[in-house]
């Protein structure tokens, strides 16, 4: 037992104190089983919040709408192992970008036992490459630019080069009015005062010239600077994706440590589990054995022991009974973590009545009993029937000392479920107590006041658990205890 007890406390370590990795257990249906302190704080609920429900809570609606959650699961038990990225949703209704590693788990027989699933919030990274998405981007906005620049600069120069032909062509046409002015005297003034006009011309066409000179060189000016900041980006993007690989190969081996270490903690329990059972199990021999020899020492030498010898072997039957009935919970209880929820429509009226039936064989109540129309479920009806089996008989024996015991049980909808409640008028309890209700062993009555094991409400529990419900309870001392439980619609 040590040995599995330092590998369990180790595994126990190893998983709760990772923080920045949510690694948490699944059963073949999708409902969570176990929840580290990673998981936590990524995605912002708690254990007593998470464990029990549908991993599609922390899926995003569209995905739920497309049957992402099933779709997963499905890839995994095929393959044996799954990876996935994509937007999540957290407790609080924000989204995050998840890198998901989901893997199929099956016991030494080859038997699904269900999933375990790695999880890592790579916001940080989703949003440093939407970045340098608008980076390039930008860089192509920016290379673009250039290359309009460069298209307006040649047309520029075709404009200089096609005033520069103008201006060739009027110098050309100037010489043929000097001509003419020396055949034509008449014409000129008229000449001149054309000469007059063209040259400044000329002259607006040279200061337009060197105007789009000036806008040619700020231009180049403008092009080299945007080159010297695209390669000092690229440089900065090239170191970035670096340091990106290395983060990611570390924690590639990280993930490939913790699939070995998981592996070898399902393999742990799995065998405590079947130690706990072996163990509950073969102690029903010997206990037999001191129940038989008590009661033939009662019938061959019952007459011959005197009153306190009678009450010595009394208190030994007795306590064998007792620890029959603890055996039997906690074979019950151990057999829970290995049931799988069968749901099916129940009609609770007619289960409850199933319930008083097996129970007025065994107790003779005068109890007052009040049933509401209960709402229809969708369960597995042999485990509620345990669940209604626990609640009522709790009922019943802490109600039993009062002069007009009363109990009641009704339903309420929900909306996405349905509230179950059975409340009686009986002992209560302190409500500085209430978390301890639902362990095992943990008692708020001494077994003088109120028999019990300490076992049917961790029972009670665990089985609306499994079907993604909660337990919870209120009572006051000396004015009765109310319990509820919640079961989905579907």
């Amino acid at each position: 037992m040590k040995p599995l007890q330092q590998d369990d406390d180790l595994f126990r370590m190893l998983v709760e104190r990772v923080k920045d990795y949510a690694i948490f257990m699944v059963d073949t249906t999708g409902y969570v089983t176990s929840w580290n302190e990673g998981a936590e704080n990524i995605k912002g609920y708690t254990a007593d919040e998470i464990i029990g429900k549908h991993i599609s809570v922390f899926y995003t609606e569209e995905d739920i709408k497309s049957g992402e959650p099933e779709l997963h699961l499905k890839t995994a038990k095929e393959k044996g192992r799954f990876e996935n990225e994509g937007w999540r949703a957290r407790k609080d209704g924000s989204r995050f970008w998840e890198e998901a590693i989901f893997t199929a788990l099956y016991n030494t027989e080859g038997k699904f036992k269900g999933y375990s699933k790695i999880t890592r919030d790579l916001t940080e990274r989703k949003r440093a490459e939407e970045k340098l998405r608008d980076a390039n981007k930008e860089l192509a906005f920016q290379n673009e630019v250039k290359e309009k620049r460069a298209a307006e600069l040649i047309i520029a120069n075709k404009e200089l080069a096609f005033q520069n032909e103008e201006k060739e062509k009027r110098a050309a046409e100037l010489i043929i009015a000097n001509k003419e002015l020396t055949f034509q005297n008449e014409e000129k003034e008229k000449r001149a005062a054309e000469l007059i006009i063209a040259n400044k011309e000329l002259a607006f066409q040279n200061t337009e010239k060197e105007k789009r000179a000036s806008e040619l060189i700020i231009a180049n000016k403008e092009l080299a600077f945007q080159n010297i900041e695209k390669e000092k980006r690229a440089g900065e993007l090239t170191s970035a994706n670096g340091k990106l690989k290395k983060g990611e190969d570390a924690i590639r081996k990280l993930n490939k440590e913790l699939e070995v270490n998981l592996t070898q903690i399902i393999d742990v329990n799995q065998e405590l589990e079947a130690f706990s059972y072996s163990v509950s199990h073969d102690l029903r021999a010997p206990l037999r054995a001191i129940n038989g020899y008590a009661q033939m020492l009662e019938e061959d030498y019952g007459k011959s022991l005197n009153a306190e010898g009678v009450r010595k072997l009394g208190v030994i039957m007795e306590n064998a009974k007792k620890m029959g009935l603890l055996i039997d919970d906690l074979l019950t209880f151990s057999r829970l973590g290995r049931k799988q929820v069968q749901k099916s429509p129940i009609n609770m009226n007619k289960l409850v009545e199933s319930v008083l039936i097996e129970i007025s064989k065994t107790i003779q109540y005068k109890t007052t009993l009040k049933i509401t129309e209960l709402k229809p479920a969708s369960g597995d009806y042999s485990l509620l029937y345990q669940v209604m089996m626990n609640l009522i008989s709790n009922a019943l024996k802490y109600s039993s000392k009062v002069e007009t015991p009363l109990i009641e049980l009704a339903s309420e909808d929900n909306g996405e479920e349905i509230i179950y409640s059975i409340k009686d008028n009986g002992a209560g309890f302190d409500m500085r107590y209430v978390d301890k209700l639902f362990n095992v062993f943990q008692r708020l009555h001494t077994t003088a006041e109120f028999e019990g094991t300490g076992v049917g409400l961790a029972i009670v529990q665990r089985i609306i658990k499994k079907h993604g419900g909660k337990v919870w309870a209120k009572g006051e001392i000396n004015k009765g205890a109310e319990f509820y439980f919640s079961l989905p619609k579907k």
